[in-house]
């Protein structure tokens, strides 16, 4: 039987996603276009899981790709690791927050996966959608595993309702495994050594 490309959704990218997935910056990004990458995550489709704190596939969606081509941004650290903090924001409205940033090589990719917000899901706690789509990029995930947990920054904003989150509940036992496994990385800092 043809897979029946008429039948999937229409997907397009978040403006959040485009301005902040970017080639040699300090996020994951995909070494190609992002048509390509539509193209990965229309062919991943049927394979898509409830995002985190989901229990359906009608909010938030996470489609797994092929990790070639994608880029971490990710730093293990431990006591030789030269570290930096700074304040940040990821959008303009969202409260501050401090990040810690970490010189050094970026994590291999083994695993990548795509998240995607339904259009109704993007216009939750004074959200915006980008475009006419149904489903919208709004992150890229691609690191050493494939049950990589949130962090535990955005599962809060999240749980929270705080600006930029969407209203989600995780348990005791998901936020301890996220501050377990992001408690031993960094974000790359994209002015050190990548």
């Amino acid at each position: 039987m043809k897979n029946d490309q008429s039948a999937l959704p229409q997907l397009g990218w978040s403006d959040f996603a485009r301005a902040r997935h970017v080639s040699g910056g300090g996020h994951t990004w995909f070494e190609g276009t992002e048509e390509e990458l539509l193209g990965l995550v229309r062919k991943g489709w049927p394979r898509r899981e409830p995002g985190a704190g989901r229990s359906g596939l009608d909010e938030v969606v996470i489609v797994p790709v092929p990790p070639d081509r994608f880029m971490s941004a990710t730093v293990m650290v431990d006591e030789t690791s030269t570290l930096r903090a700074e304040f940040t924001r990821r959008q303009p409205h969202e409260e501050g927050y401090v990040r810690v940033l970490a010189t050094g090589p970026r994590e291999e990719v083994r695993h990548a996966a795509v998240v995607l917000y339904a259009a109704d899901t993007l216009l939750e706690n004074d959200g915006r959608r980008s475009g006419d789509f149904d489903w919208e990029v709004v992150c890229l995930l691609a690191g050493p595993v494939a049950d990589e947990p949130m962090d535990p920054l955005t599962m809060a904003r999240n749980m929270l309702e705080k600006p930029g989150g969407t209203s989600c509940a995780y348990t005791a036992e998901q936020f301890a495994a996220a501050v377990w496994y992001w408690s031993r990385r960094a974000a790359v800092d994209s002015g050190g050594a990548t």
